[in-house]
């Protein structure tokens, strides 16, 4: 009765009149041709997540003879972005598809860098707060595609234009302060790829990886010393901003796609309340990948032993950001006709990292390196999901157990030798939700959000003073690994698999 129920509702719609004197095959209209696929105007908004790693210079100089310095950093970036896009797509008789699209977005995308260090003897305060990245962002983007039925791959290339903004305080102990700031509309270039699924005569969902170049910005920087050093003048600037975009949204075409004779009337609505068309329950595997990110903080103390009361604490915070893939497996059960339950468990190799490098040259003889990595180098989930059913689709949340390997290293050469370093694995949570829409009677598509989040790791620090300083014992810690995790993928429905080889069997 389930399969039966689309069936009287479809034809209940389609012909309201059917009581009524049907005319005659001479009385009525001709056809009107089919019109192609995906042929259409249209407007959508989107939602993502993006990151990449950013680099920048600073140097300054003095009038006073070998009084200069010079500095290079590499920070990874990353945060949300969100906006919309219009656009325009043909569909030849070949089943090609070309277009172009124009899209805005908000963007949260930066690196960050803030570090704080405050000693007790004697009495020193330093402080660093570097910000560098994107405000917003646009692109106008040729799109070329193949459509398989309701599936359209496709890649997109173009101009790509946006804000690029970086900013720069420092406060050293010995006096010196230094800053600069500059925000500049630059162009650049997109480009990558996507598959976009008909939802309805008019609506479609879409998932898209895009690579954003656009050119760094530079600018003027101050410093001023501690008497009798005088000012000091320099420059700054940003290295090229490329970073990485996964999203997914919506798009409302104007006119409806064509070819489809089991669609829905193309409201949202219509298609969020629609009947139940396809059978969840069942075990799946699939693949997945994506991009992720956060902020991570850390703390080291180092104390002197034999000198009660000398102290030294410096507590940074940095942006995350890198690859995810790996696999999952699950259940699902249709629990009623539209609600479906089930439990996922997934395994994922992962890139996400803070990334804070810092070589500093000064004179005379003077020489800072800093190198700060903390990573989650794999983690997996083990959730549990419900969700609600509409036609093919299935939206649904999760949250569960979470659990992974979260590593912290950290070296400084200056003057002396500071160190320490911990790998830890480490149990956590998960919470999110997604979609996943069935392309077949086994293979299903999804796009997915997931917040994961680890307790910090801690161990021992080391550090060697010149001499004849003695050495410094001390400890270091992070705070919570958070990473919003954005990823796509396909789940094959296993015991459809088995039980289609059963039946061809017998």
């Amino acid at each position: 009765m389930r399969k039966l129920a689309p069936i009287v509702v479809f034809t209940a719609l389609s012909f309201p009149a059917f009581a009524a004197e049907a005319p005659s095959e001479e009385d009525a209209p001709p056809a009107a041709p089919p019109r192609p696929l995906w042929t259409s105007f249209y407007i959508g908004f989107n939602r993502g997540f993006g990151g990449g790693v950013l680099d920048s210079d600073v140097g300054f100089v003095s009038a006073v003879p070998g009084l200069s310095t010079a500095t290079t950093t590499t920070n990874r970036a990353s945060g949300f972005i969100a906006g919309g896009q219009f656009g325009y797509t043909y569909s030849f008789a070949n089943h090609f598809v070309l277009g172009f699209e124009s899209d805005f977005q908000w963007s949260d995308m930066r690196s960050s860098h803030q570090a704080t260090t405050f000693a007790t003897n004697p009495a020193l305060i330093t402080n660093a707060d570097i910000h560098s990245g994107i405000d917003w962002f646009g692109s106008t983007r040729a799109r070329a595609g193949y459509s398989v039925g309701r599936l359209l791959p496709y890649v997109t290339g173009g101009v790509a234009y946006g804000q690029v903004q970086s900013s720069g305080v420092q406060f050293l102990g010995s006096g010196l302060a230094t800053t600069g700031s500059r925000t500049n509309t630059r162009v650049g270039w997109a480009m990558g790829g996507g598959i976009e699924f008909a939802l309805n005569s008019n609506l479609s969902a879409k998932a898209e990886y895009i690579y954003l170049y656009l050119p760094g910005v530079g600018g003027g920087a101050t410093g001023v010393g501690a008497p009798p050093v005088t000012p000091m003048a320099g420059s700054f600037r940003t290295n090229s901003v490329d970073v990485h975009i996964v999203r997914s949204g919506l798009n409302y075409k104007f006119g409806g796609v064509g070819d489809f004779s089991n669609l829905t009337d193309g409201s949202l609505l219509a298609t969020i309340f629609s009947e139940p068309s396809y059978d969840w329950t069942g075990f799946y595997v699939g693949i997945n990948g994506g991009y992720g990110g956060g902020v991570v903080t850390g703390s080291t103390t180092f104390v002197q032993p034999g000198a009660p009361g000398l102290a030294e604490t410096t507590t940074t915070s940095n942006r995350t950001a890198g690859y995810v893939g790996g696999a999952q497996g699950g259940y699902n059960y249709q629990l009623t006709k539209s609600i479906v339950v089930g439990v996922e468990t997934d395994a994922q190799w992962s890139d996400v990292k803070a990334q804070h490098q810092a070589a500093t040259i000064g004179g005379p003889l003077g020489f800072v390196y800093t190198n700060t990595p903390n990573d989650v180098s794999w983690f997996g989930t083990t959730r549990l999901r419900a969700g609600y059913a509409s036609g093919n689709a299935l939206s649904y949340v999760t949250g569960g157990v979470a659990y992974g390997e979260v590593n912290a290293h950290g070296s400084q050469i200056s003057g002396g030798v500071f160190g320490g370093s911990a790998s830890q694995n480490k149990a956590g949570w998960a919470l999110g939700g997604g979609a996943m829409y069935a392309l077949t009677k086994n293979l299903s598509m999804r796009a997915e959000y997931l917040y994961v989040s680890f307790s910090g790791v801690s161990g021992p620090a080391y550090g060697v003073a010149p001499l004849p300083m003695p050495p410094l014992a001390g400890s270091f810690s992070t705070g919570t690994f958070g990473t919003n995790v954005f990823r796509f993928g396909f789940d094959w429905k296993v015991d459809g698999i088995i039980s289609s080889a059963v039946a061809a069997a017998q």
